[in-house]
């Protein structure tokens, strides 16, 4: 018998005389149907290793993502329906009460509306990003701010003649064009402004009433607010150099006046409760929405389980996958990153060939 040398971990590797085509007799044989049964023992005794997977993988990455942002923003929510209860008690309590006791408990109220405002201020840095200030719930880091921009309303997009715009950012390496053409809609129109100033993460959607409705990351803000320039052709927009445009923002779901301390006459109280009372309910479908993510989360996460190593591909599985690979990769930064990476991982440059003829 023959020790044969092996790779290093490995026991090594016998080789008798009928391995290497020479018969010394009958003999061996007891002990290599000896050994057989060993090996099969053994083998029944080894855990199966699972299947390797290759190749385009069970697109989910913004899965914990969702989750994280969801629970950031729960928590958030928590703090903040508090806050607006107490505050509600306390207008509940000074209308209830005689004039003179009402001016007494203003202090307190004041105390409530204090705290609230120093909770809502924390928004973008407690949820890390992931609740905007109209209480969309995303993934951490995506809050954006809403904002109209001077002389872009639905009418302008939908009168007048042809124009061609050219739109100047602090952020943009270049001027962005975009050209409206009243004969094509309001929609087609959202579309090519939306198109032209994506690069700049500058996004374009109607609201309820088609009108247009900007937004930006939050954290460029400032880089945005009131420093577009946009040039036209004499029609929308002066011709020449490119002007300076007001970008309002939208106001908050809760709206600003929620922390304004009204009067002591009962009328102003009543009108301070039912702007808190508008809140409260604005918070309340936002708690909901983010139970909604955490709920849906956990049963694809289940899903999943039950349906490792039996994935079949079907039409809408390969179409679900396409549409999320081409919305993570029309993302800037990391993002992009983070989907090519791990979905091209184990694709080898045999299969590749292979795929294409």
């Amino acid at each position: 018998m023959q020790i044969v040398p092996s790779l290093p971990g490995s026991p090594p590797h016998r080789v008798d005389a009928e391995a290497r085509g020479v018969n010394p007799g009958a003999a061996p044989a007891a002990p290599r149907a000896a050994a057989g049964v060993a090996d099969a023992a053994t083998a029944r005794a080894a855990p199966a290793r699972p299947a390797l997977t290759r190749g385009l993988k069970d697109f989910d990455l913004s899965r914990q993502s969702g989750v994280a942002g969801a629970q950031l923003a729960g928590v958030f929510l928590d703090r903040l329906q508090q806050g607006l209860q107490a505050l509600r008690q306390q207008y509940t309590a000074q209308l209830g009460a005689d004039p003179e006791q009402a001016t007494v408990s203003a202090p307190a109220a004041d105390a409530l509306r204090a705290g609230l405002k120093a909770t809502w201020s924390q928004r973008a840095r407690a949820t890390a990003g992931a609740l905007d200030a109209q209480l969309r719930i995303g993934e951490p880091g995506q809050a954006r701010q809403d904002f109209h921009i001077r002389g872009l309303s639905r009418h302008a997009l939908t009168s007048g003649s042809r124009e061609v715009l050219t739109v100047v950012t602090g952020n943009a390496p270049a001027p962005l064009t975009a050209t409206l053409d009243p004969e094509l809609g309001a929609a087609a129109n959202l579309r090519r402004l939306d198109q032209a100033l994506a690069p700049v993460g500058l996004r374009v959607r109607a609201d309820d009433a088609g009108e247009p409705v900007f937004s930006v990351p939050e954290a460029e803000w400032p880089r945005f607010h009131d420093r577009v320039l946009i040039k036209g052709e004499g029609r929308r927009f002066p011709d020449g150099q490119a002007q300076a445009v007001r970008t309002p923002a939208l106001p908050s779901a809760l709206g600003d006046a929620v922390f304004d301390a009204p009067g002591s006459e009962p009328a102003s109280l009543r009108e301070a409760l039912g702007r808190v009372t508008v809140g409260i309910a604005a918070v309340t479908g936002a708690q909901q929405r983010a139970q909604a993510v955490l709920i849906e989360q956990h049963q694809g996460l289940q899903h999943a389980g039950h349906a490792q190593g039996t994935v079949k591909t079907t039409p809408e599985r390969a179409q679900h996958l396409a549409e999320g690979f081409a919305l993570r990769l029309r993302e800037a930064g990391f993002a992009r990153y983070e989907a090519v990476a791990p979905t091209v991982a184990g694709i080898s440059r045999e299969r590749v060939r292979s795929l294409l003829g």
